[in-house]
């Protein structure tokens, strides 16, 4: 196995302190090559010194690590992302299966991190989980937005407006489109629900989410059911009964 090293690229000091002097503590067999503030800084430094692993603040000021991944192009190395905000940003990078630690750094998740680094350096990051990350962070609420859904083959970029609803299958979603397509995507409903628009996809049931511009009529109940554009008729729960309501009032 060839040795770790890492570079740090975060614009606060106390973090880059911080997370700089876990790394001395905790494991010290990886040695820090150099830490940068913002983006342009931390695209020359990653381009110098070619680290191993790149620990990566979310948010710098007016440019974001997003930024730094363009800029960086296909080879980059094992990127762990830094944020203090569980956000949308932190939704999308883990709809995307790639590493991300909360501020402050906890020793025990930097260890896990770490750790994973090691298995990946058999099983790498591929470009697909950066691409599938960096369009599924583009206008998150724009009617005419396109996911990236990762499949066998690589990923399948589908419009958002075209899914018709989500079905949870254990720990895998199954997507139907309006035109009738499915795909089996290796990723919980859950995850779907943190990654869509709650404005217009909502979780009706435990097993279903919904795009309420999908809903041909609502069936009155305890809970009741929808029937959806394919004729597809979904059971919806008491507790979720009042969020649809409201959804649909909105269309």
């Amino acid at each position: 196995m060839s040795t770790l090293n890492a570079v740090i690229v975060d614009d606060e000091l106390h973090c880059r302190e911080a997370l700089s002097g876990l790394l001395a503590r905790r494991h010290p067999d990886i040695p820090l090559l150099g830490m940068a503030t913002n983006v342009p800084e931390g695209t020359a430094l990653v381009g110098k010194l070619n680290p191993k692993i790149l620990f990566l603040d979310v948010e710098m000021g007016k440019q974001t690590g997003f930024d730094l991944l363009q800029a960086m192009g296909p080879d980059r190395p094992h990127v762990i992302f830094t944020t203090a905000h569980e956000g949308y940003a932190v939704k999308a990078i883990r709809f995307s299966a790639l590493d991300y630690l909360l501020k402050p750094v906890d020793p025990d998740e930097l260890e896990q991190a770490i750790g994973k680094v090691r298995q990946a350096e058999r099983t790498p990051q591929s470009p697909d989980q950066f691409l599938s990350l960096l369009k599924n962070l583009s206008q998150p609420k724009d009617p005419d937005r396109r996911i990236a859904l990762p499949v066998a083959e690589g990923l399948e970029m589908v419009d958002v407006a075209n899914i018709s609803y989500c079905e949870s299958d254990g720990n895998y979603t199954v997507v139907h489109r309006h035109e009738g397509k499915r795909l089996l995507i290796s990723r919980t409903l859950k995850e779907f629900e943190d990654i869509l628009d709650p404005a217009q996809f909502v979780r009706v049931h435990h097993s279903f989410l919904v795009n309420v511009k999908h809903v041909k009529k609502y069936i009155r109940g305890e809970g009741g059911e929808v029937i959806m554009s394919d004729g597809t008729n979904v059971a919806v729960s008491r507790r979720k009964k009042q969020e649809l309501m409201d959804c649909l009032g909105r269309l």
